[in-house]
């Protein structure tokens, strides 16, 4: 019997969202309407990009919504967050 290799990939959190620009694995976006405005065309055209890629042909009440939905997933402890984090040895 032969058996399948499956390729698993963590999905990370959409919670503080907003706070973790730049956004794309190259970092080319600087903020979240951005990011929507790049996947509403379909992405850019390439030799790589999936057929499955399509333009979303959100209107600009869409955009304006998704973006401020997106930043509503901050949370209000923000501050303690960033407290936290410079309070951690580096390394752990």
């Amino acid at each position: 019997m032969r058996l399948l290799k499956v390729l698993q990939y963590k999905t990370p959190s959409l919670r503080n969202i907003d706070l973790t620009a730049p956004y794309m694995h190259n970092g080319s976006l600087s903020s979240l309407e951005e990011v929507i405005r790049f996947y509403n065309q379909g992405g850019v055209g390439n030799e790589n990009l999936d057929s499955l890629i399509k333009p979303l042909n959100l209107t600009e009440r869409e955009i304006n919504d998704l973006t401020e939905f997106l930043q509503a997933l901050t949370g209000s402890n923000v501050p303690a967050l960033v407290s936290d984090a410079y309070a951690e040895p580096i390394g752990n």
